[in-house]
C-alpha cells in the first residue's frame, strides 16, 4: 500500500500542476489528485452503450434458461411412474399415460353424463307424445259415442214418409246423416290408425328390451357366445323347469335374463347334489379296506369320510365338491 502511495504521488509531482501559471504542486492539490485517483474512473459512452448491449442480449439466454429448466421439469415429472392394479395385476405406469387417461376418461364420462341427458331428453319428448295421443284417442272415442247417438236417432226416421210430408226437410235429414255417417267412418280410421301405431312402438319397445335383455345375460354368461353351447344349456335348463312343474307357455315367456340365470343356478345345484349322492353311494358300496373304515392307519378318521359325514349333515355344495376333491 505505501509502495502504491508513494508512486501515485510521484507521479503527479512529475506531471502535475496548480493553476494557469503551472507552479509547484501544493498540499490541497496533492490531496485532491490522490482522492481523484482513488475513485473509479467514470465510464464513457461508448462503454455505457456496450454494457447495456450485453445486459440485452443476456436476457434471451436466461429466458431460454428457464425455458429449457421448465420442460426438463416437465419430462422428469411425465417420467415419474406410479404403481397401479389392472385386471388385478400391478402395473407401473408413467404419469404421463396416467394424465392421458384420465383425460380420456374424463371426456368418455363427459360424453356419456350428454348422451344420457339427450336420452333423458328424447324418453320425455315420447313420453309426453304418448300421452297426447292418448288424450287424441280418448276424445275420438267420446266423438264415436256422440255420432253413434245421433245416428242412431235419424235411423229411426220414417224416410218416405218424411219424403211425402216435407221434401225439404227430408233431403236436410238425408244430408245431415250423410255427413255424419261420413264423420263416423273417418273417426273409426283415426282410432285403428292410433291402434296400429301403438301396436308398433309396443314391437319396437319390446324388441329393445329383448335385446337388452339378451347383452346383459352374455355379460354374465359369456360362455354362451358359443351357440352350441348356448342351445345346450337352454335345452337343458328347459327341461329341468319341465320338470319342476312349468308349462311350455310359462318357459317361453321368460325374457328376463334374471330368471334364466336363477333357473341355472338351480339345475346345476340339482346336477351336482344328484353327482354327489351318486359318488357317496359308490364310496360305502365299495370294499373294505384292512384298516378301520373312517380311520386311517394311523388311526384319525380319513378326509372322505369327514367330508362325506359333513355333506349328509349341511347338503351344502361346497360340502360335496370337497366330496369330490377327496375321491379324486
Amino acid at each position: 500500500m505505501s509502495q502504491f502511495i508513494h508512486r501515485a504521488f510521484g507521479h503527479f509531482l512529475m506531471n502535475e500542476s496548480v493553476g494557469d501559471g503551472g507552479g509547484a504542486l501544493t498540499v490541497d492539490g496533492g490531496a485532491a489528485a490522490f482522492a481523484a485517483l482513488l475513485e473509479p474512473p467514470a465510464a464513457t459512452e461508448q462503454e455505457q452503450g456496450a454494457e447495456e448491449h450485453e445486459e440485452q442480449a443476456a436476457e434471451p439466454e436466461v429466458e431460454a434458461e428457464q425455458e429449457q429448466k421448465a420442460e426438463t421439469g416437465e419430462q422428469e415429472s411425465e417420467q415419474q411412474t406410479f404403481t397401479v392394479k389392472i385386471d388385478g395385476k400391478e402395473v407401473e405406469v408413467p404419469l404421463s399415460e396416467l394424465l392421458n387417461g384420465y383425460q380420456r376418461q374424463s371426456d368418455y364420462t363427459k360424453k356419456t353424463m350428454e348422451a344420457a341427458e339427450v336420452r333423458k331428453a328424447a324418453d320425455a319428448e315420447t313420453q309426453k307424445a304418448q300421452q297426447e295421443r292418448q288424450q287424441y284417442h280418448a276424445e275420438l272415442q267420446r266423438m264415436a259415442v256422440q255420432l253413434e247417438g245421433v245416428l242412431e236417432q235419424q235411423g229411426q226416421i220414417d224416410w218416405d214418409a218424411l219424403r211425402e210430408s216435407d221434401p225439404m226437410e227430408y233431403l236436410k235429414q238425408q244430408h245431415l246423416f250423410q255427413k255424419r255417417h261420413a264423420l263416423y267412418q273417418q273417426n273409426i280410421q283415426e282410432q285403428q290408425q292410433l291402434a296400429q301405431q301403438f301396436q308398433h312402438e309396443q314391437a319396437q319397445a319390446h324388441q329393445s328390451y329383448l335385446a337388452q335383455q339378451r347383452d346383459d345375460l352374455l355379460a354374465k354368461l359369456p360362455d354362451w357366445k358359443d351357440e352350441a353351447k348356448a342351445v345346450a344349456e337352454k335345452t337343458a335348463i328347459s327341461k329341468f323347469l319341465q320338470e319342476q312343474g312349468f308349462g311350455d307357455e310359462d318357459i317361453s315367456s321368460i325374457t328376463d335374463h334374471r330368471h334364466v340365470i336363477v333357473a341355472r343356478k338351480a339345475m346345476l345345484y340339482d346336477q351336482l347334489m344328484a353327482n354327489a349322492k351318486v359318488q357317496a353311494k359308490k364310496v360305502q358300496e365299495a370294499p373294505q379296506r384292512v384298516v378301520k373304515p373312517g380311520v386311517t392307519s394311523t388311526g384319525t378318521p380319513d378326509g372322505r369320510t369327514t367330508a362325506m359325514k359333513r355333506l349328509e349333515k349341511s347338503g351344502r355344495v361346497e360340502d360335496a365338491a370337497a366330496v369330490f376333491a377327496s375321491i379324486l
